[in-house]
């Protein structure tokens, strides 16, 4: 029972979050406009302060997890590459391919994740998660623009992609972060605190525009699709990253930081690329909606799972 009510109380208000979200869509208090005005303050601005503050504030040695960071990465390219060659062989549409190898290792670390960790993990292991964001979201970032871009024919244009990886706020949040705990350099108390305030208000404001952001408008057509692309992202993936990293000894924090990078959602940025793409934006979108709403759910048997056998 304890761990039931631990695993609950780990998705509880990040649900409510998203609940909320969609209610005041759906009550009109939010335009769509508004909706695209909150997600981009929150992504430019917001979610990097959080992201700085929780490296900037952190143990460097908590925060430095090495065996973590390379498990995860060689997970996405390797799991990257099983998607690629599946969906290649069996789905023969390009524009349906790209869909759903972005939906196989692109996750929404950033917003869930983040979000997730605050409540989940241990203040010190939260750092840890903003160090696995600002080494993935790169990676996420170059394998989304090969998958599109092969997917619909077309040649990379690394000068563009390498140019949108250190423009990325994200990154540089992160990277900031970083150099001020390594020169261990502080800022005033009163930036420091507006930092901290204006993180926690990412957080918040994150979850709430991607509630409001739901729409399920054409699911009817995709529905096979979808359902079989949310159960990779939300089942299978975990199963298989998680059944490796316990394998390997991974335990506790650092097995909470695994599953939150390997269960999270599909990430909402994969929308906007695969329309900007060519690709299946409907699916797509689709795919960031049914994840996203259901991962509470697959997040919290995920954790109740783990709690129940030790491992967390």
């Amino acid at each position: 029972m304890e761990n039931l009510i631990l695993s609950l109380n780990c998705v509880t208000p990040m649900f409510l979050i998203l609940c909320v979200g969609l209610l005041v869509r759906r009550c009109g208090v939010l335009s769509e406009e508004n909706v695209h005005a909150l997600s981009t303050l929150s992504f430019r601005a917001l979610l990097p302060c959080l992201l700085f503050y929780n490296v900037y504030s952190a143990d460097l040695d908590t925060a430095a997890q090495p065996h973590v960071i390379a498990f995860l990465m060689l997970w996405t390219l390797g799991w990257f590459g099983a998607g690629y060659v599946l969906f290649t062989c069996t789905v023969k549409d390009p524009r349906r391919r790209g869909a759903f190898i972005q939906n196989t290792f692109r996750t929404n670390i950033a917003v869930i994740g983040v979000s997730l960790a605050q409540s989940m993990l241990e203040p010190e292991w939260v750092a840890a998660v903003a160090v696995a964001v600002s080494s993935l979201v790169p990676i996420y970032n170059v394998l989304a623009v090969i998958t599109l871009e092969t997917c619909r024919g077309g040649k990379l244009d690394w000068k563009k992609t390498v140019r949108g990886i250190l423009t990325n706020p994200l990154v540089i949040a992160c990277v900031l972060g970083f150099l001020c705990l390594g020169l261990d350099v502080r800022l005033p108390a009163p930036v420091e605190k507006a930092v901290n305030s204006m993180g926690s208000a990412g957080s918040v404001t994150t979850l709430l525009a991607l509630g409001a952001s739901f729409q399920l408008r054409g699911l009817e057509a995709n529905f096979r699709p979808v359902v079989l692309g949310s159960l990779l992202r939300l089942v299978l993936a975990p199963a298989v990253a998680l059944t490796l990293a316990v394998l390997l000894g991974f335990r506790g924090g650092a097995l909470g930081i695994i599953l939150i990078c390997t269960a999270s959602p599909t990430a909402t940025t994969a929308y906007p690329m695969a329309l900007a793409c060519g690709s299946d934006h409907e699916l797509t979108g689709q795919l960031v909606v049914t994840t996203s709403l259901f991962c509470s759910l697959s997040l919290f048997l995920w954790i109740f799972v783990l709690k129940q056998l030790g491992l967390l």
